[in-house]
C-alpha cells in the first residue's frame, strides 16, 4: 500500500522537525508525533532509563510506527509524520538482522509519499532535553544514515533549508502542493 498523502519529516535530532510540525498543525494540518520521544517520555515516567537496549528499543518504536500508519490508513487528506516506521526499520536493520528481517516486508510493501523531508544538522538550533540525550555530533550520523536508508529504498529526500520554523513549514506546503 502506498499513501501519497503521507509526508514524513525525518533527520537527526534537534533540527527542528517538531517545531516544523506544530507550525503545521497551526495552520490546520495533521501530524503523527515522534514515537521514540513518547516511548522515551513514558520510560522516564516510570523511573527507568530512557531507553531498553537498543534492538528492543527499535521494535517498539517500529510496532508503534506501524500502527500509527495502519490506523490512519483510510485518511485521504495530507498526514505528517515526526520520523516513520522507515527510520525504526533502520534502527532494527543497524541493531538485530534477525529482528530486522521480521519487519523488512511491512516496510518494502507500505510506502510514504515519495518525497521525504529530511532536517539537515543544525547546530545553532540544536538543544539537549529530558528526551534528547545524544550530542550534536550523533545527531549528525543519524542524519547521514538516515539520508542513505531512505535514499536506498527509492525515497526522493527533500533537504528542509535551515530558515525559520514558518519559512520551512511555507515551504514544504509548497512542495506537497498544499495552501500555506
Amino acid at each position: 500500500m502506498t499513501k501519497p498523502n503521507f509526508y514524513i519529516i525525518t533527520g537527526g535530532p534537534g533540527a527542528g522537525k517538531t517545531s516544523v510540525l506544530e507550525n503545521l498543525a497551526l495552520k490546520g494540518y495533521s501530524y503523527i508525533p515522534e514515537t521514540a520521544r513518547q516511548i522515551i517520555k513514558e520510560r522516564l515516567s516510570k523511573g527507568l532509563p530512557p531507553r531498553p537496549d537498543p534492538t528492543s528499543f527499535a521494535q517498539q518504536i517500529f510496532a508503534q510506527d506501524w500502527k500509527n500508519f495502519a490506523l490512519n490508513s483510510s485518511i485521504p487528506t495530507l498526514l505528517f509524520y515526526d520520523r516513520s516506521f522507515m527510520d525504526s526499520a533502520c534502527m532494527l536493520f543497524e541493531s538485530n538482522m534477525e529482528s530486522y528481517n521480521k519487519v523488512k516486508g511491512i516496510h518494502l510493501a507500505n510506502r510514504y509519499n515519495n518525497r521525504v523531508f529530511i532536517t539537515p544538522p543544525w547546530k545553532e538550533i540544536y538543544r539537549n532535553d529530558r528526551e534528547r540525550d545524544q550530542t550534536f555530533e550523533q545527531s549528525i550520523e543519524v542524519y547521514k544514515r538516515l539520508e542513505k536508508w531512505y535514499g536506498e529504498h527509492g525515497y526522493e529526500m527533500v533537504v528542509l533549508p535551515k530558515d525559520t520554523v514558518e519559512n520551512r513549514a511555507k515551504f514544504i506546503l509548497s512542495q506537497v502542493g498544499a495552501k500555506t
